[in-house]
């Protein structure tokens, strides 16, 4: 175990006064004194988090939620029975330049979400059709850790059992495997230990680990025919109405899956402001699962001695954990700044033809 910000020693000093100020009177005084003195410098540690949570360090005001016909069931218990972040992208509407809707995106089309690690399918809990097709956004270590598993409810009826989902793998990770080893980290399933035991290796090395999931959205949107052309392979898939529904995923469904949902509702021709919304609205997915993560990390990091990294990078794990407004406001603006904004220009250069967006307007839009 490494205590790398050096303020160990400090945890155990403060250890010794505490239990210095509990009078014992034999052996087995003294252990029930050190064990009175870990249990009060643990109390203390959660009461540091949660006032540092709570006045301190705020996490973000989850954004507002996007209600857009099926949208309405993208969150909360229904989300919670199924997988993390996960919403339908069917209603959103596409409209002219007046503003008048023109179309829309089938109710059964397109879906987003986080890992699927061995998901019940809870038809019950669920207002659409289960996913034809998986597409797996992480990359290959990741998801050989956690593989993508989709298993029926064993409470279902045997009528409304469904063919298993086809998954296809699209890696689209910022950094490569050689990047990682420069960084001492082995592979990318490995960040959340590295998160609790070594957060200096993720925070002072550039880039560091929230710039990193900023980056995901930014390669995939304005490096055209990133991760081996990972934007063509993933339209031309969804062109395909025998696919649909398909659902798109990475770990957490809010950088990758967020940068490629962009580029699909962009396609679509789906306003800005939508696709924004879209975006952030991940905030309001993972909020409770993203501030339990947080609270137990920073506790973990006073409990074992490392007070630096505490104060050091509390702000930066909260942006790893959501996603930031003003990163996908500028990949748009630059995509309008380079290519003059998603044109034939633009997919030419991601590997695409006018031919290939309007198959994928037909298969989604009604």
């Amino acid at each position: 175990m490494s205590f790398s910000d050096g303020s160990l020693l400090l945890s155990i000093s403060a250890l010794g006064i505490i239990t210095s100020c509990v009078p014992s009177f034999c052996v087995i005084g003294h252990i029930a004194s050190l064990l009175l003195a870990c249990a009060i410098y643990a109390a203390l540690c959660v009461i540091i988090v949660y006032f540092d949570s709570r006045f301190v360090r705020k996490m973000p005001v989850p954004s507002p939620v996007l209600t857009v016909g099926e949208r309405s069931r993208t969150h909360g218990e229904s989300e919670r029975q199924w997988v993390t972040n996960f919403r339908t992208l069917g209603g959103l509407p596409i409209k002219d330049r007046e503003g008048r809707q023109q179309k829309r995106i089938k109710p059964n089309a397109a879906y987003r979400c986080g890992a699927i690690n061995g998901a019940m399918l809870d038809q019950s809990a669920l207002d659409f059709p289960p996913p034809r097709t998986l597409i797996d956004l992480r990359a290959e270590s990741e998801a050989r850790g956690a593989p993508t598993i989709l298993r029926d409810d064993p409470s279902a009826s045997a009528s409304s059992s469904r063919m298993a989902p086809k998954i296809v793998s699209i890696p689209s990770l910022a950094i490569n495997q050689e990047e990682l080893r420069k960084r001492n980290i082995p592979n990318i399933k490995d960040i959340m230990k590295l998160l609790v035991w070594r957060p200096s290796t993720l925070f002072l090395a550039r880039p560091r680990l929230d710039e990193l999931t900023d980056l995901c959205v930014e390669r995939l949107i304005l490096e055209p025919g990133f991760a081996d052309g990972a934007v063509a392979k993933f339209i031309r898939l969804a062109s395909d109405s025998a696919h649909h529904p398909v659902c798109l995923h990475c770990t957490e469904g809010k950088d990758r899956t967020g940068g490629m949902t962009a580029l699909l509702l962009s396609a679509l021709g789906v306003s800005r402001e939508m696709i924004i919304e879209d975006f952030i609205l991940s905030n309001k997915c993972v909020y409770e699962r993203a501030s339990r993560r947080d609270f137990l990390l920073r506790t973990i990091w006073l409990l074992t001695g490392r007070w630096i990294s505490f104060v050091r990078f509390g702000d930066n794990v909260k942006s790893f954990m959501f996603v930031n407004r003003e990163v996908m406001q500028s990949c748009l603006a630059s995509v309008d700044e380079v290519w003059g904004g998603f044109n034939e220009k633009y997919w030419k250069a991601q590997g695409l033809t006018m031919g290939d967006i309007q198959r994928l307007r037909d298969a989604i839009l009604m």
